[in-house]
């Protein structure tokens, strides 16, 4: 794939983000775009900024979440996803023509709040999904607005309703791989979840 096609995913790897973890996943690849962030690659001698670099430079879509701005219960924010944006605004700003080409999408999950905790953004309007699926659903594809080759895509209630036969498919889709679909995680197994929804997509 080119650069265009790739969009470069940052955001929060919890079980409480997961929901939407999922649907951000599902709304890049059945746009016909690659989802590229740091779970793809488990290699532990891959250094990790080195892989960020990596992927970034790969990328020329990019969908940044920093709706994990709450302290730790050691009185610690998590600084990983406002780090990365940075990286990636600085390949855009510096880069090579190729680079210079690049765009973001940033979510929060409540409006304003932004310029409180990164005011270099200030002047930036990001988009505010409130913790809902369905929003995260909607502002994705409208980012996308467009397949790779420049066809529309379909509406955000059209994309929610083949998601939600993807969770449905799931189960027999993992059976044909001999796993349980609790077997499967979308944080700890992403490689097999996404081969699984490149199946359920091409069946589709």
């Amino acid at each position: 794939m080119s650069t265009g096609e790739n969009v470069f995913l940052n955001c929060p790897f919890d079980e409480a983000y997961k929901p939407s973890f999922e649907v951000v996943l599902f709304v890049v690849a059945s746009s016909g775009y690659r989802v590229r962030c740091a779970l793809e690659d488990n290699d532990a001698g891959d250094v990790r900024f080195d892989k960020l670099c990596r992927l970034i430079r790969e990328c020329g879509k990019s969908i940044h979440d920093l709706s994990r701005t709450d302290l730790s219960a050691r009185g610690m924010p998590r600084f990983n996803m406002p780090f990365e944006l940075g990286l990636y605004l600085g390949a855009a700003r510096f880069g090579s023509r190729v680079q210079r080409a690049k765009t973001a999408l940033v979510m929060v999950k409540e409006p304003y709040g932004l310029p409180v905790y990164l005011s270099d953004l200030a002047g930036n309007d990001p988009q505010a999904h409130h913790g809902l699926v369905e929003e995260v659903s909607r502002i994705v594809r409208k980012y996308l607005h467009t397949r790779p080759d420049g066809k529309p895509l379909p509406g955000a209630t059209r994309i929610l309703a083949d998601f939600a036969r993807f969770k449905i498919s799931l189960p027999a889709l993992a059976k044909e791989i001999h796993l349980e679909s609790h077997e499967i995680d979308p944080f700890h197994d992403y490689r097999v979840y996404i081969d699984l929804m490149a199946e359920f997509l091409r069946q589709a």
